[in-house]
């Protein structure tokens, strides 16, 4: 079979009209490589570029777990291992000592667990999550609260690779927006059940203590952030 058609038929299928003289061409009708700005001026319309822009999007995922008042979170000793349900998890059996506030080269979940029994924020950052993603989210946290753990975490989904959790709850990210960051560490910190603002006895590869915002008790938080709606 011939294609587009057999070299017999007389009437071309796809015709083209009204083509200039200089831009005629035997074999594709126009002939290629000639700029002429009412054929081809070698830009690209808007409709056809709109396909293949890569448009970051920013997606969520919030989770809520009902902790019941009557639940005392179990610590068991460095001997004992304790394992947990979930990837990420919002609450549960941790070590007797948290750690002190601030961020860290890696600290293990059985410890910042503790953390968010206290009323902490902890934020969770897989270690090949775009650098500045992770920074903005960084100063959002810092600036936000005195009680805050900053970790690297490499069971985070490499479609949310960032991650903010608190006393049973939980927000991973695919990147930051600063609205949706800040209204959840205004909902869901300082909610632990245990209220202390002791910083903790743990430092191992602490890299930066944690420095008071507002006051101690973290009184008024995000304050620096209230333009922001």
């Amino acid at each position: 079979q011939w294609f587009p058609y057999s070299p017999e038929a007389t009437e071309d299928k796809n015709p083209v009209i009204n083509i200039r003289q200089n831009l005629y061409d035997t074999d594709h009708g126009i002939v290629m490589g000639v700029k002429d700005p009412n054929c081809d001026d070698a830009k690209v319309y808007s409709q056809e570029v709109m396909f293949n822009l890569c448009i970051p999007m920013i997606t969520f995922q919030k989770a809520t777990v009902y902790v019941t008042y009557s639940y005392s979170a179990a610590h068991k000793c460095m001997d004992r291992p304790i394992e947990y349900d979930n990837m990420i998890p919002t609450f549960g059996t941790h070590r007797p000592l948290w750690a002190r506030y601030g961020e860290y080269t890696f600290l293990p979940k059985q410890r910042w667990l503790h953390n968010l029994e206290h009323g902490a924020v902890v934020m969770l950052y897989h270690p090949c999550a775009d650098k500045n993603e992770v920074n903005i989210l960084k100063i959002l946290v810092k600036k936000c609260l005195y009680r805050h753990i900053i970790t690297p975490y490499n069971l985070l989904s490499p479609e949310h690779p960032l991650a903010l959790v608190t006393w049973g709850h939980r927000l991973e990210m695919s990147k930051v927006a600063p609205e949706i960051v800040l209204d959840f560490i205004k909902h869901h910190a300082l909610k632990g059940p245990e209220q202390t603002a002791k910083d903790g006895q743990y430092d191992l590869m602490l890299e930066k203590h944690a420095q008071i915002v507002s006051d101690i008790l973290d009184h008024q938080l995000c304050k620096l952030y209230d333009f922001i709606q």
